[in-house]
């Protein structure tokens, strides 16, 4: 008997240290499948509150028998929690499907799920862009809604022989170290002339002072040639770029005041609305060049 209540005693011991080994320490775990944390209907990653399934015949029956079965109602309380069926929901799914469940057909939508809750809330994910210099580390549910917008997003070399893909910080000095006389360098709020080929369909800049890359895209449609500058950085980037366009001939000028749009990777794209569209005979029909004095400064 002394040795059982020994035995009893050193379970009791290591079951106390266990316990409060985790309480004041992280522990790292693998999610083999991520897609667990999504909501089973609208796909989006789960953030509290969540909600469950629940059969309201079943829980009134139990709610009925709860004085007859059980002098605790704590005893009774898991019970009630858990559902018949344990189908999860985000919340703004459970009105979108007039809470009726869309894999089981039971009510959802009254009953949270505080352990899915809590494990939600544990969680933490670092951006996808720690690759390019992003530290930062949320909660699931808010991860999309970060990398959207992180200022780390992945930018491409405008060139379409190189792969390399960067920070917008890192992309500039690996433009101006590998493909320098690819671009035009630029200072900010200074006009300069440019001349394009009929054949050309898109120029690069670059600025001497921080290494930002824009580039002006060409394209000739039906009426005339559309002409439109962005800039390759994040889409969250707080720090945005004016620039104006002139096209001159026999005393004619068309003018175009606009904000860079930010691209991550630059393509063919057609011409959007913020586009300068250069009427075809605009420079004469002998003319084989385009002649336009661009600017570009940080907007305050």
């Amino acid at each position: 008997m002394a040795g059982s209540r020994s035995s009893d005693g050193e379970k009791e011991r290591r079951s106390s240290v266990n316990s409060s080994r985790w309480k004041n320490e992280t522990m790292k775990v693998i999610l083999t499948d991520p897609q667990v944390l999504d909501c089973y209907i609208c796909c989006v990653p789960l953030s509290v509150p969540v909600y469950q399934t629940v059969d309201f015949q079943w829980k009134l029956w139990i709610m009925i028998k709860i004085k007859e079965i059980c002098r605790s109602f704590e005893q009774l309380l898991a019970k009630i929690v858990e559902c018949e069926n344990g189908h999860i929901s985000c919340s703004s799914c459970c009105s979108k499907v007039h809470n009726k469940c869309p894999s089981c057909s039971l009510p959802i939508g009254y009953m949270r799920c505080r352990a899915i809750e809590k494990v939600l809330e544990s969680i933490k994910m670092p951006c996808q862009n720690s690759r390019y210099g992003c530290k930062t580390t949320t909660n699931l549910n808010q991860i999309n809604e970060h990398e959207t917008l992180c200022p780390y997003q992945p930018c491409s070399c405008p060139l379409s022989d190189c792969s390399y893909v960067d920070s917008a910080e890192h992309l500039g000095s690996h433009f101006r170290k590998r493909h320098q006389d690819s671009a035009k360098s630029i200072s900010y709020n200074s006009r300069f002339t440019i001349c394009l080929n009929s054949d050309d369909k898109y120029c690069i800049f670059q600025a001497e002072n921080d290494g930002v890359l824009f580039v002006l895209s060409y394209s000739f449609e039906t009426f005339g040639d559309a002409v439109t500058l962005k800039r390759i950085g994040p889409r969250s980037s707080e720090k945005k770029f004016c620039y104006d366009i002139k096209a001159k001939s026999h005393g004619n000028v068309l003018s175009l005041l606009s904000v860079a749009k930010e691209i991550q990777r630059w393509t063919e794209d057609p011409p959007s609305k913020g586009s300068l569209l250069i009427p075809n005979e605009f420079f004469g029909s002998s003319s084989a060049q385009t002649i336009l004095e661009i600017r570009i400064w940080p907007s305050r």
